[in-house]
């Protein structure tokens, strides 16, 4: 997860990336849009999945969480999980 000050956070995620990791969370707002330009075109190259900036990350509920939502508001159940089936 990352969730440094906005004028470091491209920088962190390209790091991210380039070490490997396949799934990278960045809670940071206010990064500058020339900055994320930029690292998105890094990541193009990379096999590194980007959830954010600006989000509150995501969610589990039960199995795990990454961000700053609080986990007690979210249940288990079948709504957006592989256990939900068409109808």
């Amino acid at each position: 997860m990352i969730f440094v000050p906005p004028p470091g956070a491209a920088d962190a995620i390209m790091e991210a990336a380039e070490a490997g990791l396949p799934l990278i969370v960045c809670i940071s707002e206010g990064i500058p849009a020339k900055d994320m330009v930029n690292t998105w075109e890094f990541l193009k190259t990379k096999n590194s999945r980007l959830i954010g900036p600006n989000c509150p990350g995501i969610i589990s509920p039960g199995k795990c969480k990454i961000g700053i939502m609080p986990a007690h508001i979210h249940k288990e159940g079948n709504v957006g999980s592989c256990r939900a089936r068409a109808r």
